[in-house]
C-alpha cells in the first residue's frame, strides 16, 4: 500500500475551513431562531385560538342561558295574568297567610322599587334552580299569588315561592332536565293619583284603584363564573307589568241603559233599587239628537214600583254619559265596536259556558251557572261564580240560579224565582224582560242594542221590561266579582335591566 505524503496545511486553507464552519453554525442558529419563533408563534396562535374557543363556548351559553330565562320570565307574566282571574288584589298582596309586618321601615321597604322583585338579584344570580327552597325558604309569602287567607286558614300558593320549574327532555339519557325557573310577585301601584284616591294611606298591601304591578324573574343554568366576591351561576330575566281589573261596566247603577232612544214599559209592585248610586243609570250614546233617554223613562209608564237610590227621589234616575266619556277606564263603553268585540270574540274565549244557540232554561235542563254568596269572602269554601256566554236569545224560568257574569246577546227573559247574582250584559237585541216573583238580580244589569249597519256594528234602540215584584238591586261586591273574572288589562310592559327603575 502507498503512502501518502505527508502534506503541510497552510495557513490559508486552516481559514477556509474556518470559514466553512462558521458559515454552517451560522447557518444552523439561524434554523433553530426560526424554528424557535415559529413554534412562539403557532403557541400563541393556538393560545389564541383556545381562548376564543373558550370565550365563544361562554357567549354561546350565555346566549342559549338568556333565551331560556327570557322566555321563561314571559311565561310568568302570562301565567299571573290567568291566575288573577277571579281572586282578592288584597289577599294577593298580604300573601297567604292574609297578614303583613306592620313595622315602619318594612311599610316604606314594600313602597321601593327593589321590593317588586321576588328576592334579590344577587340571590337570582347564585341561586340552585334544581333546588332553591333552602335559599328561598325565609323569603315573606307576601305579593305571593294564592287563593287568599279566610276563615283562620291560610290560602293555597298558586304560584309558590320557589317558583315554577321548567324542564326539558334529557339529550345524555332518560328523564328531564330542569333548563329555568320562573318566580312572580305582585306588589301596589303606590304613590299613583288613583291608589291614593281611594287608599288615602297609601298602604302597600291594600289596593285601591284595581291596578298592581307584577313582575316576572326569568332564571336559567349557565356556565359559573366569579364575579367579584359571587358566583354566577345563572342568566337572570326580568319583566315588569302592570294589570287593571276590568271595569268598563262598572257604573253603580242597578240597571243601566245604553241609548239615544229606550222604549221601556215598567208595571207591578217591582223595586230597582241602586243603594249608594241612582236606581237607573243612562248613557246618551248619541248626544247630538236632543233627546234625553232619562227623560224618556221618567215620563214613561212607572207602575206601583220604586226606583230608588243614591239620594234622588224617586224615580232615581240619572244620565251617567259624562262619566262614561271622562273615565279612561270606562269610556270604551260608548264604543260599540269595542262591546260588540267583546261579547262576541273575546268573552267566549274565557267563558266557562258558551252557547251558540237560543237556550231555554228551567230547573230541570239548566247548566250549572256558578254560584257565590255576597255575605262570605271571595276566597271562602263554596264561593264558584261562572262567566257564561249565550249568543243567541235565553230564556229562564222556573227557580233557576246563577252567579258571575252573564253575557246574553239575544232576547233575554228572566221569568218567575229565577234569580242571578253578579252581572247580567243584555248586550245584542237589547231586548230585556223581567217578570219574577221572589227572584231577581242581585249586582246588576246593563242593557244595549247593538246593530250591524253595512257590516258596521252601531247603537239602536233597547226594549226593555219588568213586571211583577222583580227586584234588580244594586251590589258593588257581586259586580266587582263578576267583572273580576274577566282577566285583567295589561296597561304597560317592560324589562328591568340597569337600574331599577
Amino acid at each position: 500500500m502507498t503512502k501518502q505524503p505527508f502534506r503541510m496545511t497552510s495557513s490559508s486553507d486552516y481559514k477556509d475551513r474556518l470559514q466553512a464552519r462558521s458559515g454552517f453554525f451560522e447557518e444552523t442558529g439561524t434554523t433553530i431562531l426560526l424554528v424557535l419563533l415559529a413554534i412562539s408563534v403557532f403557541s400563541l396562535l393556538g393560545l389564541f385560538m383556545a381562548l376564543d374557543a373558550v370565550n365563544g363556548l361562554h357567549i354561546s351559553d350565555n346566549q342559549e342561558s338568556r333565551v331560556q330565562a327570557t322566555y321563561a320570565a314571559l311565561a310568568g307574566l302570562n301565567h299571573a295574568r290567568a291566575l288573577m282571574r277571579g281572586i282578592d288584589y288584597d289577599g294577593v298582596l298580604k300573601g297567604m297567610d292574609g297578614s303583613y309586618n306592620r313595622g315602619l321601615s318594612y311599610l316604606n321597604e314594600a313602597k321601593s322599587f327593589g321590593f317588586r322583585n321576588p328576592f334579590p338579584l344577587v340571590t337570582a344570580y347564585s341561586l340552585d334552580i334544581k333546588n332553591p327552597f333552602e335559599a328561598l325558604s325565609a323569603i315573606p309569602d307576601d305579593g305571593l299569588i294564592n287563593t287568599g287567607a279566610c276563615c283562620g286558614k291560610d290560602g293555597t300558593p298558586l304560584i309558590p315561592v320557589t317558583g315554577i320549574v321548567q324542564k326539558a327532555p334529557n339529550p345524555a339519557g332518560l328523564g328531564d332536565i330542569v333548563t329555568s325557573r320562573y318566580f312572580v310577585k305582585v306588589t301596589d301601584n303606590n304613590g299613583d293619583a288613583s291608589e291614593r284616591e281611594d287608599d288615602a294611606e297609601d298602604n302597600p298591601f291594600v289596593d285601591g284603584d284595581g291596578l298592581v304591578i307584577v313582575r316576572s324573574m326569568g332564571i336559567a343554568k349557565t356556565l359559573i363564573k366569579a364575579v367579584g366576591p359571587v358566583w354566577r351561576r345563572n342568566s337572570v330575566v326580568v319583566f315588569e307589568a302592570r294589570y287593571q281589573k276590568f271595569s268598563v261596566f262598572d257604573f253603580g247603577s242597578a240597571l243601566l241603559v245604553l241609548g239615544s232612544r229606550v222604549s221601556s214599559f215598567l208595571q207591578g209592585n217591582y223595586e230597582i233599587s241602586g243603594g249608594l248610586f241612582p236606581g237607573i243609570g243612562v248613557i246618551d250614546t248619541d248626544v247630538q239628537d236632543d233627546v234625553f233617554p232619562e227623560n224618556i223613562l221618567s215620563t214613561g209608564p212607572m207602575g206601583s214600583g220604586v226606583i230608588s237610590g243614591g239620594g234622588l227621589p224617586d224615580p232615581a234616575i240619572r244620565d251617567m254619559t259624562h262619566l262614561a266619556e271622562s273615565d279612561r277606564e270606562r269610556s270604551p263603553i260608548l264604543d260599540p265596536q269595542y262591546l260588540w268585540d267583546f261579547v262576541f270574540h273575546k268573552a267566549p274565549q274565557f267563558s266557562d259556558n258558551y252557547y251558540r244557540s237560543n237556550q231555554h232554561w228551567s230547573p230541570g235542563n239548566a247548566p250549572d251557572l256558578g254560584s257565590y254568596d255576597s255575605s262570605k269572602p271571595l276566597s271562602a269554601p263554596g264561593q264558584d261564580p261562572k262567566i257564561t256566554v249565550v249568543h243567541g236569545d235565553l230564556f229562564m224560568s222556573g227557580n233557576v240560579s246563577g252567579s258571575g257574569l252573564l253575557i246574553v246577546t239575544g232576547d233575554f227573559t228572566f221569568r218567575d224565582s229565577c234569580r242571578y247574582d253578579g252581572l247580567v250584559l243584555a248586550l245584542g237585541s237589547g231586548r230585556t224582560s223581567l217578570q219574577t216573583w221572589g227572584g231577581g238580580i242581585n249586582g246588576g244589569l246593563v242593557v244595549a242594542n247593538l246593530e250591524s249597519i253595512n257590516g258596521s256594528p252601531a247603537f239602536g234602540m233597547p226594549e226593555f221590561s219588568i213586571s211583577g215584584d222583580s227586584r234588580i238591586r244594586a251590589d258593588t261586591k257581586a259586580v266587582e266579582m263578576a267583572l273580576g273574572l274577566v282577566p285583567p288589562l295589561q296597561k304597560s310592559f317592560r324589562e328591568i335591566s340597569g337600574t331599577d327603575p
